[in-house]
């Protein structure tokens, strides 16, 4: 019942503030991203897909230290 209910209030609220009437001047004045932001935009986009496809470089950075954590975390403190 619960999930029914947060998904029925996520579906009202998003079509409140996605699809609804601005309300606010100021809101109505902001400008669409310029070149240079969509430029950023995409070269993160692009490294959350590569890394999303093939995170093994980012796990092989990773791996000493979360061996180094996962040791002191088995051994006990007694």
């Amino acid at each position: 019942m619960t999930l029914v209910l947060g998904a029925a209030y996520t579906l009202w609220l998003v079509k409140r503030v996605v699809f609804g009437p601005v309300a606010s001047p100021r809101v109505a004045a902001l400008q669409d991203l310029n070149g240079r932001e969509y430029i950023v935009m995409t070269a993160l986009a692009l490294a959350v897909l590569a890394v999303g496809v093939w995170p093994a470089p980012l796990l092989k950075v990773m791996q000493p230290t979360i061996q180094h954590l996962v040791s002191q975390a088995l051994t006990t403190k007694l």
